[in-house]
């Protein structure tokens, strides 16, 4: 009797150690700091083509950090010249399940 009560107890032990790396971690970053690493990339990309887009590209108040970094480096590596923004900067604003790795 003895046996099964400690199996049950580790049991369950287990299971909420593996519970707890399933359950979702926020990764959304603040409007400040989302403004700030989207402006150094744009700021960069339009020193090296010359131009820049003339519609302002503010991110949502708190955008998931893949959101962002896709849109970051994909402004990074767009060919001048930089007159509109890249199409996967569209991800920041959507919210949609299963995007994110």
């Amino acid at each position: 009797m003895m046996r099964y009560r400690l199996l049950i107890r580790l049991a369950v032990l287990l299971s909420l150690l593996l519970l707890g790396r399933c359950l979702p971690v926020d990764t959304s970053i603040e409007f400040e700091d989302a403004f700030s690493e989207l402006y150094a990339a744009i700021d960069y990309k339009s020193k090296e083509c010359g131009q820049q887009p003339t519609v302002l590209l503010l991110p949502p108040k708190k955008v998931k950090e893949y959101g962002l970094r896709l849109c970051s480096l994909s402004i990074l590596r767009q060919p001048c010249p930089f007159n509109e923004y890249p199409l996967f900067c569209a991800e920041m604003f959507l919210d949609l399940p299963g995007i994110d790795p």
